[in-house]
């Protein structure tokens, strides 16, 4: 062997060895992180203050004070609580007047304590000033009565972090059906909105809403459309099942999305492991992805998804304060049955999606959720990319923080044995923040 084999030889040893050692994990290999996080407080629980017995917390979210805003539907009220955990304000109470709340659905939260509440007992978004004092209402729509507010619920919202506007979700195409068919009842026009597969921006700086489209996801190819309900056929008992059960097949990947802090949208619509970031236009900014590739949906899959399914319905129809224990006596006669029936014959998309959830931290790094080791399990390992796009290691499983704030806190509701929800607050290490 001549000195110039050697020495090439040893140049491709070398480059080899600095490649491989700046390589990522080859095969979606995971780099664990730590997650003992350090609690900051907590509030709830069965031996609550007043203000703390909390039902079911929808919506939590951070302003820059690290303030924590907690909007509890069935106490139509938001608790704003300090980075002590000690409570500043209550907002809000059932009525229907400026200020009162009716059917209140979800709330956004800016940085400087601006936040606002849909309201779909009021049609409107309730926009308050940092002090809790209503700035004005702003119409979902010129809809009038109690039902108008159907017809502009969305699928979930998203303060603009430019103020003055939230990015929203279309309705799942149940609720839109609905809302078709209240306004066949009251004779309304019903304008066609966007669907659950599209993002909107929506100005509340007017007495009525103005919406934007910026985005309309990948949507999986359907069987045929879905036929339109009425009046007369919403009680029949299969499309009622129709309705329980859910829309489209099992597997069949949802628009999973959030905002990053500069206005940045990232979302997954696929199957596949794929973040895709869009700006605040819509268009394409970049792609996050690792090398894990979705599972197919087998013969064995298939019964096991429906054995699950079955035994979750009847474990929520057994249980006397679930969702489905007092159904018997507000549905027609044969109503469950027709339900287990829909559940046996739901049609499955062919793969199953790997990402099944998706954050934005408040420094702007992404927390992007993974199925467990079950196929119906959402809750599996957390990968956290930071602000620059780069993976920085994957979480254990657990459930996803309800909501980021300032210096790495983290918002979670934790429920005990008698589902009574506890928020805990806790703090973040720099390098998953």
């Amino acid at each position: 062997m001549n000195d110039s084999t050697i020495r090439i030889l040893s140049l491709a040893t070398a480059l080899l060895s600095a490649s491989s050692a700046a390589a990522p994990p080859a095969g979606g290999q995971d780099r664990p992180l730590p997650a003992d996080f350090a609690e900051v407080y907590r509030a709830g629980g069965a031996t609550a203050p007043d203000w703390a017995q909390f039902s079911t917390p929808t919506d939590l979210a951070f302003d820059g004070s690290g303030n924590l805003y907690v909007l509890d539907p069935q106490l139509f009220q938001v608790a704003v609580i300090d980075g002590n955990g000690e409570l500043v304000r209550t907002v809000g109470r059932q009525g229907g007047g400026p200020g009162e709340f009716n059917i209140p659905m979800a709330q956004v939260v800016w940085r400087d304590g601006r936040f606002a509440v849909a309201d779909m007992g009021h049609n409107a978004y309730q926009l308050f000033d940092p002090d809790g004092e209503l700035l004005r209402f702003v119409k979902m729509s010129d809809g009038h009565g109690p039902m108008a507010g159907f017809s502009s619920v969305r699928g979930a919202i998203r303060p603009d972090p430019d103020g003055g506007a939230l990015l929203a979700q279309g309705a799942p195409g149940g609720l839109s059906r609905i809302s078709g068919m209240i306004a066949q009842a009251t004779g309304a026009d019903e304008e066609p909105g966007i669907d659950d597969r599209g993002l909107e921006r929506v100005d509340l700086g007017g007495d009525m809403v103005s919406a934007t489209r910026i985005l309309q996801a990948w949507s999986p190819p359907e069987d045929g459309p879905a036929a339109p309900m009425t009046v007369e056929t919403a009680m029949d008992p299969s499309r009622m099942a129709e309705m329980i059960v859910g829309e489209g097949r099992f597997f069949e990947p949802q628009l999973i999305w959030d905002v990053l802090p500069d206005g940045t949208i990232a979302y997954s619509d696929s199957s596949a492991y794929s973040i895709e970031l869009v700006g605040r236009d819509g268009a394409a900014v970049s792609v996050l992805s690792r090398p894990i590739q979705p599972e197919g949906v087998t013969r064995g899959i298939r019964a096991a998804m429906i054995e699950e399914e079955l035994r979750q319905f009847d474990e929520e129809s057994a249980n006397a304060g679930g969702p489905m224990a007092d159904l018997g006596a507000l549905v027609p006669s044969g109503m469950m049955d027709a339900v287990r029936d829909a559940l046996e014959k739901r049609d499955f998309f062919e793969e199953i999606p790997v990402v099944r959830g998706l954050k934005a931290t408040w420094n702007g790094a992404l927390w992007i959720q993974r199925r467990g080791e079950d196929p119906w399990d959402n809750a599996g390992p957390i990968d956290v990319f930071d602000a620059a796009g780069e993976y920085a290691g994957t979480l254990p499983p657990a459930e996803m923080p309800a909501a980021f704030g300032p210096d790495g806190l983290a918002a979670y509701v934790e429920r005990d044995e008698f589902d009574v929800p506890t928020i805990v607050v806790r703090r973040l290490p720099a390098e998953v923040r």
